[in-house]
């Protein structure tokens, strides 16, 4: 999806802290864990409120599925310190994986429209003619779908400040308990 970078003390300076993390005690990571998911979370709901506002014609069931796959996961490694908000795709029904990048796109996406008689009628002569698993797509109505491009994106840029403030106020309050 997106990836909003939140930049603090400096590149050298999270690398820092991250490896005087590895020898800090478990506690103090959780709890710098815990903090950064916790600024985290406002945004991630931000995120999924913005998919599941997006205008439906079939009872919303898609935008629930897409809003479920949004998670916010943190990590420490001698690269830095990240937190991540992702949606993924992984998380959706088989068949669906894409969709969530899909919506975002302001390309939108293809894809056959199912039930319509005729339609399925030319197809199955096809598969009849062509023979097994042949006349795929043939006959049915293809249609373009388009989503709500910005979905993940424009809550993450939007939240930007208030998760940097309070991301940094988790760094400091760490740094101070290492005696930095």
């Amino acid at each position: 999806m997106a990836e909003a970078i939140v930049t603090g003390p400096g590149v050298p300076a999270m690398k820092l802290l991250a490896e005087r993390l590895k020898e800090a005690d478990p506690v103090l990571k959780r709890e710098l864990r815990r903090n950064f998911r916790d600024a985290a979370e406002p945004v991630a709901g931000d995120v999924q409120q913005s998919i599941l506002l997006m205008p439906s014609k079939h009872g919303g069931t898609l935008r629930r599925e897409v809003a479920k796959t949004v998670t916010v996961r943190t990590s420490f490694a001698s690269s830095g310190v990240r937190v991540a908000i992702e949606s993924l795709g992984a998380r959706m029904p088989p068949g669906k994986q894409t969709l969530p990048h899909h919506l975002d796109s302001p390309k939108g996406w293809n894809h056959p429209v199912y039930g319509r008689k005729e339609a399925e009628k030319i197809a199955l002569a096809a598969r009849r003619t062509l023979g097994k698993g042949g006349g795929h797509g043939r006959g049915w109505t293809w249609v373009r779908q388009y989503g709500k491009p910005g979905w993940f994106e424009k809550p993450v840029i939007d939240n930007a400040r208030q998760f940097r403030d309070a991301a940094l106020k988790a760094i400091d309050a760490v740094e101070r308990e290492l005696g930095a």
